[in-house]
């Protein structure tokens, strides 16, 4: 009789940060998260994008605090007691999450994840979702923080920021 080969089969497993922003339950890979602090005060900085809320000082490294949910089309943050700024790190970029509240840590088998439903996509922009994955009697979607970040769009913006400068000095109008 033949030997039958034993097909060992690794499954890959993600670990996750759950936050919500509002109802809506999302996830990023928790080696993305850097630290979960409690609201501090956030320094304003004059003609930045609406998104951006300013920026704050974390041991003494400035940290630009991004509302996320504003960032998603969910609407604009509220201030409450389980509000937390998610501290993540892409490379050796730091950014700071506004999050209405975090949920904990929730690992999965990476083939659970499945693509956004065309109902997810029409309430968040699609390119900020890698994917949706169910957890017991709801439904978490896993962000694509490199793609929140943009860095493409940052540098285009930071890029022709000198020509905004210069057509408001000219006295060009804003529309």
């Amino acid at each position: 009789m033949p030997r039958r080969k034993r097909v060992t089969v690794q499954v890959k497993t993600l670990a996750t940060v759950t936050f919500f922003l509002g109802k809506e339950e999302c996830a990023i890979p928790i080696t993305d998260v850097r630290q979960i602090i409690r609201d501090v005060p956030i320094t304003k900085v004059p003609n930045v994008s609406v998104h951006v809320e300013g920026v704050i000082n974390l041991r003494g490294v400035v940290v630009p605090i991004v509302d996320l949910k504003n960032r998603l089309g969910l609407g604009v943050r509220t201030l409450g007691p389980r509000h937390r700024l998610l501290i993540v790190g892409l490379g050796d970029r730091r950014v700071g999450f506004s999050v209405d509240s975090v949920g904990g840590v929730f690992e999965f088998e990476e083939t659970r994840i499945q693509p956004p439903p065309d109902v997810v996509l029409a309430r968040v922009s699609s390119h900020y979702v890698k994917g949706v994955v169910h957890r017991e009697s709801s439904i978490v979607l896993l962000l694509d923080i490199a793609e929140i970040l943009n860095l493409r769009s940052a540098s285009a913006a930071a890029a022709a920021r000198p020509a905004v400068t210069a057509a408001r000095a000219a006295g060009a109008r804003e529309f």
